[in-house]
Parts: structure tokens; C-alpha cells; sequence
């Protein structure tokens, strides 16, 4: 681990600086590049997984092919978002009944693959297409940060505080690591952080915003974190990939990410 901690911190602060370049002077186009290449990564990642032990190339083509068309129908043609979608899983569905009359014999572990690709096509699909949607709302320059301030500050909580003053397991089956000292550092650190960054930066933010935008995120968050570590120990490996230096994959940096971003996304609305 201090092995890798040079190297995760410097892999992190040039991360930083590119995200913040990015949306910031990007635009809604930026944000849009950004989402589809990371959805494309975590696609590939999740159905490696899925598909790393046994014979399945051409499911997992079409898993990542079905995921990532999901995920453009929805950035770029809400107008024609339910025909989209409706022509994504029927296609799908035809492609895993024709599977079905190959290998006729094996129809579980078809059953078995159809439900954990539909799991990844959500997931992963669905929820990256929220970073351009959160961009182009009104002051969406200043939502879009908060998918990644509140996850990220509540996880760095949660971490150094579960080092030192955890005592009570979280989930040990999932994370034995994590605890509920963690958990609820993460949760009051993350209020904090969207406190100050109310006061600094987004003024149009009231405490109360404050206070449920970082007590739901950072438990959103967390249960992101939870369900790609419950992901990991189903396909028995430790990250999800490689690509990112010293933090593993795309899903292991942006789990808790991307379930915040439907609570920012839908918070920002009806404020």
C-alpha cells in the first residue's frame, strides 16, 4: 500500500486537475466526452468481470454495445428516449433467446449471464448518462461538482477516521474494512464540505441544501462503494481493472460517483 501511495496520489491530483478543466471550460460537451469514454471503460470492465471465467466473447460484445447505446439514447435523443430503449432490449432479449436455441442444454447459465448483463447495462449505462444532464441545467457548472466533492470527501473521511477510531464492522461480508465510526464520519465530513463549499462557491445553496445534499450523498455514495465491492467478491477479483495508476479501474474511482449523480440530478430539479 505505501508502495502505491505516491503513485495514487499523483495519478490523482493530475485526475483533478483534467476534471476540473474539463467542466469547467468544457462545456456540457466536455462533460459529454468525458461520461460517454468513461461509460465505454466501466462497460468493458464490468463484463471482463462478468465474463473473465468462462466462454462468453460474444456477450460481452454485445453487453458493452447494448450499455453504451443506452447511454447515448439518453444524453443525446430524450425525444426519442422510450422507442430508443424499447428497440435497445428488445433487440438484447432477442439476441439472449437465439443463445438459447444454441445451446439449448444450458439454459441456466444463459438465465445466469442475462441477469448480470442486464445489472451492468443499468449500472453502469444508465448512470453515467446523468453527468451531461447535471451539466446543462441551469448552474449545472456548480451541480456537477457536487457528484464528485460529496462522494469523494465522505469516502476520505470514512477512510482515515474508520483507521483510527472504527471499532464496529460496517459490512463485514462485503468490506470488512469499512465501519460504522467511518460511515458516520464520512457523512458529517461530507456536510461540511458542501457547507463550505456553499460559502466559497455556490451561494445559491441554503443550509438545509447543505445539509441533506451532503447527508443523502455521502450515504448514496457509500452504498455505491458497498454494492462495487459486493460486485468484486461475486467475480472474485480485487479491482475492477487497471487503468487508472494506483486506484485500479473506472469502477473502483467512480462507484460511489455515480450513485450520487441521480440524487444531484433530481435534487437540482425540484429546487
Amino acid at each position: 500500500m505505501r508502495d502505491r501511495l505516491p503513485v495514487r496520489v499523483m495519478t490523482g491530483v493530475i485526475g483533478l486537475v483534467i476534471l476540473l478543466s474539463v467542466i469547467i471550460y468544457g462545456g456540457r460537451w466536455g462533460v459529454t466526452f468525458l461520461a460517454l469514454l468513461g461509460c465505454f471503460g466501466a462497460l468493458f470492465e464490468y463484463f471482463t468481470m462478468l465474463f473473465a471465467l468462462r466462454e462468453g466473447a460474444l456477450q460481452k460484445i454485445v453487453s458493452i454495445v447494448a450499455g453504451y447505446a443506452l447511454s447515448v439514447l439518453i444524453i443525446f435523443r430524450s425525444d426519442f428516449l422510450y422507442e430508443g430503449i424499447s428497440i435497445v432490449f428488445i433487440l438484447y432479449f432477442l439476441f439472449y433467446l437465439s443463445l438459447s436455441t444454441l445451446y439449448a442444454g444450458n439454459h441456466q447459465k444463459l438465465f445466469s449471464d442475462l441477469a448480470g448483463s442486464l445489472v451492468g447495462i443499468f449500472y453502469v449505462g444508465f448512470l453515467f448518462s446523468f453527468w451531461p444532464k447535471i451539466r446543462e441545467l441551469p448552474l449545472g457548472v456548480y451541480w456537477i461538482f457536487l457528484i464528485f466533492l460529496i462522494p469523494w470527501v465522505s469516502d476520505t473521511a470514512a477512510y482515515f477516521i474508520g483507521r483510527s477510531l472504527g471499532k464496529h464492522p460496517l459490512a463485514p461480508a462485503i468490506s470488512p474494512k469499512k465501519t460504522v465510526e467511518g460511515a458516520l464520519g464520512g457523512i458529517i465530513f461530507a456536510v461540511i464540505g458542501v457547507v463550505l463549499y456553499k460559502s466559497f462557491f455556490f451561494k445559491a445553496l441554503t443550509l438545509t441544501d447543505c445539509v441533506l445534499l451532503g447527508g443523502l450523498g455521502s450515504i448514496i455514495g457509500q452504498l455505491g462503494d458497498l454494492f462495487e465491492s459486493f460486485l468484486k467478491r461475486a467475480f472474485g477479483v480485487k479491482d475492477s481493472g487497471v487503468v487508472i495508476p494506483g486506484h485500479g479501474g473506472i469502477l473502483d474511482r467512480f462507484d460511489s460517483v455515480l450513485f450520487s449523480a441521480p440524487l444531484i440530478y433530481f435534487y437540482a430539479l425540484i429546487s
